[in-house]
């Protein structure tokens, strides 16, 4: 399963939502969905503003991480 790594890489970085949402554009709605890793899809444009903000590759918003449980 992929995890969205926003909270984790704005925080390292001192970067609030608030202020991640003003730098990358994005709604706050959305950008709260991300936050919490609480969404079923990622719009790639919206995940690469929030990587341009933060000045990372799109690509280290995300993890993959393993089931646990599953057979």
């Amino acid at each position: 399963m992929l995890k969205l790594r926003v909270k984790e890489i704005a925080e390292a970085q001192n970067i609030n939502r608030s202020q991640l949402q003003i730098k990358s554009g994005v709604t706050i709605a959305l950008l709260n969905r991300y936050w919490h890793n609480n969404t079923t899809e990622v719009r790639l444009e919206a995940l690469e503003k929030i990587a341009k903000a933060l000045g990372v590759k799109a690509s280290e918003l995300l993890v993959e991480e393993e089931d646990v449980g599953v057979a």
